[in-house]
C-alpha cells in the first residue's frame, strides 16, 4: 500500500511540471476548517490468540465523545486540475474506573480498575481532482485520493501495572466526486465524497456538503456538514469509527 502514496506523489509532481507550463492559470487556496465532531467508535483488539473485547471508547472507557478539531488545506488549482493536501490531528482522551473487565491487546483489565486512555489519529489526504465542468461558480469533477492514517490506542491503568499501545498505519486509496453550483448574491453550495469498499469487511466514505459566501474577491467563507466513517474487520480485529459535525471554514485564495 504504500506504493498508492508513491503513485500519488509522482502524479502531482507529473501534473504540476507538466501544467505549469501550459497556459493555464495557476491558483493556489489554504484554507482552515473547525470541525465540531460526535464520535462514536468501538473496537476488538485481539494478541497472542487471546481475544480481545469489543469497547465502546465513550461508554467503557470515558472517552468525551463531542470535541472540536482543526483541518487545514492547501489546492493549486491549473485550469480545470487540482492537486490538495490537506491534514487533520485527531486527539482523544478519558479517563473512567470500568463497570466490567475488558481485554485489549492481550491484556485484561479488571473491572474496578481506573483506566486512563489516549487515541491519536493524523489524518493526511493528497487528492488530485479533474473537473469536466468548470465555468464561472459551477463546477463537477472526479477526485483520485491517497488516505494516510497514523494512530495510536494507548490504554493504561496503574493499579494494575498494565500500558498497553496499538499503533495504526494505514494508506488507503480512494475514489469520489466533488461539485459547486453558484447562486445569486455571491453564494455557491457545494461538496464531495470520496470512499472505497471491500464489502462488508472493509469500507471507508468522508464526505461533506456546504454553503459558500465570497464576501471579497479572494476570499471564501463556508459553514456546512461533514461525515468520516471508517470500518475494518480482520480476523479477530475489528474497529468501527464515525465522526461527524458541523464545521466552518475560511478559504484564501492567491
Amino acid at each position: 500500500m504504500k506504493s498508492v502514496i508513491r503513485n500519488v506523489v509522482v502524479m502531482a509532481v507529473f501534473f504540476v511540471v507538466v501544467l505549469a507550463g501550459s497556459r493555464a492559470w495557476a491558483v493556489v487556496d489554504i484554507e482552515g476548517r473547525y470541525w465540531f465532531t460526535d464520535l462514536n467508535a468501538t473496537a476488538k483488539v485481539s494478541s497472542g490468540g487471546v481475544l480481545g473485547t469489543d469497547i465502546d471508547l465513550a461508554n467503557d472507557l470515558g472517552i468525551d465523545d463531542k470535541k472540536n478539531f482543526f483541518d487545514g488545506r492547501i489546492t493549486l488549482e491549473l485550469g480545470k486540475h487540482r492537486i490538495r493536501y490537506g491534514f487533520a490531528p485527531l486527539k482523544w482522551s478519558g479517563s473512567k474506573t470500568l463497570t466490567s473487565s475488558v481485554t485489549f491487546n492481550g491484556q485484561t483489565y479488571s473491572a474496578s480498575a481506573r483506566v486512563d486512555t489516549d487515541v491519536k489519529l493524523d489524518y493526511h489526504r493528497l487528492a488530485y481532482e479533474y473537473d469536466f465542468i468548470d465555468t464561472l461558480d459551477n463546477r463537477l469533477g472526479v477526485i483520485f485520493e491517497a488516505k494516510y492514517f497514523s494512530g495510536d490506542a494507548r490504554l493504561a491503568a496503574t493499579s494494575l501495572g498494565l500500558d498497553e499501545n496499538k499503533t495504526l498505519r494505514a494508506p488507503i486509496p480512494t475514489i469520489g466526486v466533488a461539485g459547486q453550483v453558484g447562486l445569486p448574491f455571491l453564494f455557491s453550495v457545494g461538496g464531495e465524497v470520496t470512499g472505497i469498499t471491500l464489502g462488508k469487511k472493509a469500507y471507508l466514505y468522508d464526505a461533506e456538503a456546504g454553503v459558500n459566501i465570497k464576501p471579497a474577491p479572494f476570499v471564501v467563507i463556508s459553514a456546512g456538514y461533514r461525515v468520516f466513517k471508517l470500518h475494518l474487520e480482520d480476523s479477530d480485529n475489528k474497529g468501527d469509527f464515525t465522526l461527524k459535525g458541523p464545521y466552518v471554514m475560511l478559504r484564501a485564495d492567491f
